[in-house]
């Protein structure tokens, strides 16, 4: 009975020390986000149609850093902010472009020691319609996690298409989506960060149940 409570005591102990998951969501509707530089890095100001989406706005310090680009344009800047019609979206980021040429795209970099997992966003169309368009999910060393390539949104319902899963990686999450990212916004973009584990405490988990495994069959015998 030693042996095992304190196999018990040990198993709890570890589950206490293991990692605690912080979930969030990127929810582009809030005051102050918003600038007037292109950047992203000018002085935070309230949004307007057009106005540019602060590259601070969701960053953790430590956690997560946040940052919001339309690679087709070489002079840094950041994505567009637009108020609603984007299906029933209130708050969505879209790229400079057309619907033939625009690619928007949300890198969440953890910090060091972290782990990010994307769950959902929702993509809608604006003005209330359906449009086409491609999204891809990868880890930050390029390796594809998801990819989706058709119509968005429905104008009849006024309903965005939702995307679910579990991506995961330490390296870092990268959303894009294009052609069109111009009539193609995104919002409630939602993720958890969680420490990643030291080997040896799962290592440590592993061999505390194998011992409580051991005790059982002995008893039964």
């Amino acid at each position: 009975m030693k042996i095992k409570s304190t196999i018990f005591a040990g198993l709890a102990s570890m589950a206490i020390g293991l990692p605690a998951v912080q979930a969030a969501v990127l929810d582009f509707d809030g005051a102050g986000i918003c600038t007037s530089d292109a950047s992203g890095m000018g002085a935070a100001s309230n949004c307007n149609n057009s106005a540019y989406i602060l590259q601070s706005y969701g960053d953790v310090a430590g956690v997560v850093d946040v940052s919001y680009a339309a690679p087709r344009y070489n002079d840094g800047r950041s994505l567009r902010w637009w108020a609603d019609d984007y299906n029933n979206l209130h708050g969505v980021l879209w790229a400079d472009g057309s619907d033939a040429n625009s690619l928007a795209r949300i890198d969440l970099t953890p910090g060091s020691g972290q782990s990010v997992t994307l769950t959902h966003l929702d993509l809608g169309a604006w003005v209330n319609t359906t449009r086409n368009t491609t999204l891809t999910i990868s880890d930050l060393n390029g390796n594809l996690l998801y990819s989706y390539k058709g119509p968005v949104g429905d104008g009849s319902t006024s309903m965005p298409t939702a995307f679910n899963g579990s991506w995961s990686s330490a390296s870092g999450i990268r959303i894009e989506w294009e052609d069109s990212a111009y009539n193609v916004g995104v919002d409630n973009i939602t993720y958890n960060m969680a420490p990643v584990p030291e080997p040896e405490s799962y290592a440590m988990l592993v061999v505390g149940l194998a011992a409580l495994g051991a005790l059982a069959r002995r008893r039964r015998a």
